[in-house]
């Protein structure tokens, strides 16, 4: 049986692009697109059930037992019989006008019925054993006003697993698929099933039933689907195969695919790219791991619930909930290490067992960055949870009082001591601390760094309910278990004392800065004085700023600090100001271009306010790369801040899986003013200018060094977390793909190599921003390059200029002006993509 070689014929037929719609304006109306499945649905289920169909079948029975408008069920047969494969395809459908759509559509097939039926309560074709079950029933519907036959039906031998909660029928139609399949003796089947994340999660009946049929050995996969591919929902939807086959299904395993964020969008809707599918059915067929994948014991699908309590100091009794995944158990052990060992917090009630089938749960650590990096520094964690005095509660005037913080649940605002210093116009939360193990400054201090954000932001996350529209509810459970998902530092008192000292130093630094700086303007004679004292506190900020950043940009500032001449200096600078910017666009370009469908979009603006500007990217200059700089980065804010987990998925897979903060960091609107300004300064210090004095110059070098602090302050380590490569040598281990790669950062070279465990290869002779762990490592697009250097360095940075004819000339500002290249235009054909006119 040749599952193990090459895909099944039709797989290719499926991907393929076809004349059949999904469903035409007549349907809209009097049917609804609630019977309708959408293309990436469709071939999401022919996909999950043929990638192990056994190839050598010259007749395949298609069982629909929920067919709708029957284009998925279509999709399938018009590919198999295209492979040359009999198939005879049954589907039913409780809508008599979904069934008419249906019947015009399966005109042509020879052997295709579909019957007008209530699937639940009356099977239109008993006797027909399946090959294949596709289920793409209606999410969520409860199944109450059919129990009387549900349950005759179960008496007479069917729903053997059970029946699940009456609230959600999909257990009972996945019941029925399996049941409906041929015999293992006799060859067995596949089912493919389309279902909500409830049906994943949900306790009781529900629950049992889904055990039932894991403990039986017949799931085989679980996949995690973009939001929003259904034609009328925007809910997540998951990709479950199950098989009676012994060699599709492992001995107490299961795969699990995340393809949240694998998906493009065009004209508002979503879709999944051909390559998606091609990844997921490559692991269905061949069981190996891959970017997105992976095998698992069916164990770690075992979810723990269980309530917590604790006595505060004045014997107030504080009460939560808590929830683990991947099998993990909550015992004395657990809550040591979760809230330290003499939290006082116990179990309140003994832990429940839920088999929850959301992949998602597997692959989703959020919190490991957070735990290395107080791991790293020594310093124990804990949950707020088990610091509190009192329950979390929305802030009033009258919340005043020893040992309590204002915490805002938005972005915006500043944790604060004070609520008038938290600065935001949304909710706050007034928390009240009980442990002495913790100073108040300290906490406030942290909680506003980059790091205490992240753990609020993902506390707020964790902490909401809903499936699609997630919020952090105002009701005393909900507080609870933000804060006990709110995950903060607990060191030393002495290094919180030194570390909260430091921070309102520094604070009031800059509160003298402001005031030093009006004092300038009041006493103009003393400006000089003024400067001086604080200059020297700041001399070698950019020096040291070197060694972090990607060589094409550190190399450039090198050479602007080491001119010999103020004239020199100053057009090193502005030259080093064109590496900054065309580096900075090419980065955001590549992100864009993770989702083709928006970037499209993105490309066109880009390229029509190129031509309205008199610009373009056959010509680059750097007012070029700001356009770019800027459309690109609305686009991915716009994508940041509309709240929809896939998107904001998609962009941090886009950027290598670097945090939240890092990427506004990268795409903040202070960022595009800031290279506008530089923009305006480099138009009129530059070119046809006349004389410039030394002194001119000089304040101009001033100025445009002035500009990168100011830059500095704005990336803050981004590029110490996204590291610029040249990819070598790699190897699968146990725990993944290892490569090993040469970290092109500061100004040395040769650069040093190390290794980095990455999902997805990185090609020779690329350049790529990637972190340790990252899914899918950035692929940098050929506006920049390095190549093989003249004698003094092993390697130069080429920065894309202009094209000429069939050549484009590249530049460099490691050796001045005149050091540049010619190359073959078709080399960057692809990376001019949809910016090029006509």
């Amino acid at each position: 049986m040749a599952t193990k070689g090459a895909p099944h014929p039709a797989i290719h037929a499926v991907l393929q692009d076809s004349d059949s719609v999904p469903y035409s304006d007549r349907d809209r109306g009097p049917i609804g697109l609630e019977h309708a499945t959408s293309v990436s649905l469709a071939r999401a289920l022919a996909v999950g059930g043929l990638s192990r169909l056994d190839p050598n079948l010259t007749t395949v029975n298609i069982w629909d037992p929920a067919a709708g408008l029957g284009f998925a069920g279509f999709l399938v047969v018009e590919a198999l019989l295209s492979s040359g494969v009999e198939a005879r395809y049954r589907g039913q459908d409780i809508n008599e006008a979904a069934v008419s759509a249906s019947l015009r559509r399966f005109e042509a097939i020879p052997d295709a019925e579909i019957a007008c039926a209530n699937t639940l309560t009356h099977d239109a074709f008993e006797g027909f054993s399946a090959d294949l079950v596709i289920v793409d029933a209606p999410w969520g519907t409860g199944w109450r006003d059919l129990a009387a036959a549900v349950k005759a039906r179960q008496t007479n031998g069917e729903f053997g697993f059970g029946l699940p909660q009456q609230a959600d029928s999909t257990w009972l139609f996945i019941s029925l698929a399996l049941e409906k399949l041929r015999p293992a003796e006799q060859g067995g089947g596949r089912v493919a099933a389309l279902v909500n994340p409830g049906a994943l999660s949900s306790g009781g009946a529900t629950s049992t039933v889904r055990q039932r049929i894991v403990e039986a050995g017949l799931l085989e996969s679980v996949t995690r689907l973009p939001d929003g591919l259904a034609p009328n929902t925007g809910i997540p939807l998951y990709l479950l195969t199950f098989s009676n086959r012994a060699q599709d299904v492992g001995n107490g395993k299961a795969m699990i695919a995340d393809l949240q964020t694998m998906f493009t969008t065009e004209r508002r809707r979503r879709s999944v790219p051909v390559e998606a599918f091609q990844e997921l059915e490559s692991g269905l067929r061949t069981k190996k791991a891959g970017p997105r994948n992976r095998t698992i014991s069916t164990r770690q699908f075992t979810r723990r619930d269980a309530r917590l309590s604790r006595a505060t100091r004045d014997d107030h009794q504080l009460s939560w909930r808590v929830t683990t995944y991947r099998d993990t158990a909550i015992d004395g052990l657990f809550l040591d290490a979760r809230y330290g060992p003499d939290a006082g917090v116990s179990l309140a009630e003994e832990p429940r067992e839920t088999l929850d089938l959301d992949p998602s749960r597997v692959f989703r650590d959020d919190v490991s960055e957070l735990l290395r990096a107080m791991t790293a520094r020594g310093w124990p964690s804990r949950r707020l949870s088990s610091l509190l005095a009192r329950e979390p509660a929305p802030a009033t005037s009258s919340n005043q009082g020893e040992r309590q913080l204002f915490v805002p649940t938005s972005r915006d605002g500043r944790v604060a001591a004070d609520l008038s210093e938290t600065s935001t116009g949304g909710r706050v939360l007034a928390v009240q601390l009980d442990d002495d193990s913790i100073y108040p400054p300290f906490l406030v201090a942290w909680l506003n760094s980059e790091q205490g954000v992240a753990s609020r932001l993902r506390a707020i996350d964790n902490g909401s309910s809903g499936h699609h529209l997630k919020a952090l509810r105002s009701d005393t459970p909900s507080l609870m278990r933000w804060a006990d998902e709110l995950l903060v530092p607990v060191p030393d008192l002495s290094v919180q004392l030194a570390l909260a000292s430091a921070d309102e130093r520094l604070s009031s630094f800059q509160a003298e800065l402001g005031t030093r700086r009006a004092s300038v303007w009041s006493s103009p004679e003393s400006a000089e004085e003024v400067v001086s004292k604080i200059a020297g506190a700041f001399d070698d900020s950019l020096t040291s700023w070197l060694d972090q950043l990607p060589y094409p940009i550190a190399s450039a500032l090198w050479t602007a600090e080491s001119a010999h001449s103020v004239g020199e200096q100053q057009r090193a600078y502005l030259h080093a100001w064109e590496a900054i910017v065309t580096f900075h666009a090419t980065v955001l370009l590549s992100a864009s271009r993770s989702d083709p469908g928006g970037s499209s979009e993105t490309e066109a603006a880009i390229r029509q306010t190129l031509h309205e500007q008199h610009l373009g990217i056959e010509r680059a200059s750097f007012g070029t790369w700001v356009i770019i700089v800027e459309k690109t980065s609305k686009n991915l804010r716009s994508a940041l801040e509309n709240g929809d987990a896939d998107d904001v998925a998609r962009v941090r897979r886009a950027f290598a899986d670097l945090g939240r903060a890092g990427i506004e960091r990268l795409i903040s609107k202070d960022v595009v003013k800031k290279f506008n300004e530089l923009n305006g300064k480099r138009n009129r210090w530059s070119g046809h200018t006349g004389y410039t004095s030394a002194e001119e110059l000089r304040t101009q070098v001033e100025s445009l060094v002035s500009d990168l602090r100011e830059l500095r302050g704005l990336l803050g380590d981004v590029w110490d977390q996204l590291l610029l490569v040249r990819p070598g040598s790699a190897k699968r281990r146990r725990d993944g793909l290892v490569q090993t790669a040469e970290v092109a950062v500061g100004t040395r070279t040769p650069f040093a190599a190390r290794e980095f465990t990455v999902g997805e290869h990185m090609l020779d002779d690329e350049l790529y921003l990637v972190r340790d762990g990252s899914q899918s490592p950035l692929r940098l697009g050929n506006f920049v390059q390095l190549r093989v250097a003249p004698s003094s360095a092993q390697f130069t940075t080429y920065f894309y200029n202009r094209t000429e004819g069939t050549s484009v000339r590249m530049v460099s500002y490691q050796y001045g002006p005149e050091s540049e290249l010619q190359d073959d235009v078709e080399r960057l054909r692809e990376d001019f993509g949809e910016l090029v006119l006509g």
